[in-house]
């Protein structure tokens, strides 16, 4: 007797520093922004430590923006920036676009879970024509406080739109931490914004250095037949 096929998946991405590299976009807005606003421009090392938190918070640890009003006119310059200009500036990692085409062909339910701007996770998502591929993706809001990731997928759970036994692939220990937190597989990578130390203290239950390394695996953890046109379901 032939074994019945196994069901589709829940496979949820975080996205800067896993399917996209933002640093270029937030550099250059960030540099602006200080420009206009007569900061001190952030340090590479301090930059690249913000990319996966709220853009908020990591602001408001610049001198000079104590005063909660102006951080917030500098956030909405930055974000004006941002909108103009950064959300070109990111560039997909190699190998990622085929990836994703292959785990939407297997029919498995796929979201990105972020913590930038919705707005612009989607914009983002449209441009590198991913916007089809994803059930659905989620994100911060421009005026709202950041909320972790382990937050959000509280909110998804809760709306039934994640359950325990999924996937959750990230870059960074909050990721893990929010997948650990509502029975997702915790999957690191090691390609983007956090080092595999913080990983592996978040509770990272493999790493992958690669996104090849990472496309082999899922073919194993997910091994059911590609039977669906990759933008079918969303059209």
């Amino acid at each position: 007797m032939k074994a019945p096929e196994a069901a589709p998946g829940l496979v949820c991405f975080d996205l800067d520093g896993t399917l996209v590299d933002p640093l270029l976009g937030v550099r250059n807005c960030l540099r602006k922004t200080c420009g206009a606003f007569d900061l001190e421009m952030p340090d590479e090392a301090t930059v690249r430590g913000w990319i996966g938190f709220g853009m908020r918070e990591s602001l408001a640890t610049l001198k000079g923006l104590e005063d909660p009003a102006r951080l917030e006119e500098v956030l909405d310059f930055y974000w004006e920036r941002y909108r103009e200009d950064g959300v070109f500036e990111h560039e997909l990692y190699p190998g990622v676009f085929h990836l994703l085409h292959r785990l939407k062909r297997q029919g498995h339910r796929i979201y990105i879970v972020s913590a930038k701007p919705s707005l612009f996770a989607r914009r983002i998502a449209y441009q590198f024509d991913l916007n089809l591929i994803f059930d659905d993706i989620f994100g911060s809001s421009l005026k709202g406080q950041w909320q972790t990731k382990t937050k959000v997928l509280e909110r998804l759970a809760a709306q039934g739109t994640i359950a325990p036994g999924g996937v959750f692939i990230g870059d960074r220990g909050v990721d893990m931490t929010a997948a650990r937190d509502h029975g997702l597989e915790a999957i690191g990578v090691g390609w983007g914004y956090g080092s595999p130390e913080e990983l592996t203290a978040a509770g990272a239950e493999r790493i992958f250095s690669t996104v090849a390394d990472l496309d082999q695996w899922l073919r194993l953890r997910f091994p059911q037949a590609e039977v669906f046109d990759a933008f079918s379901r969303s059209e």
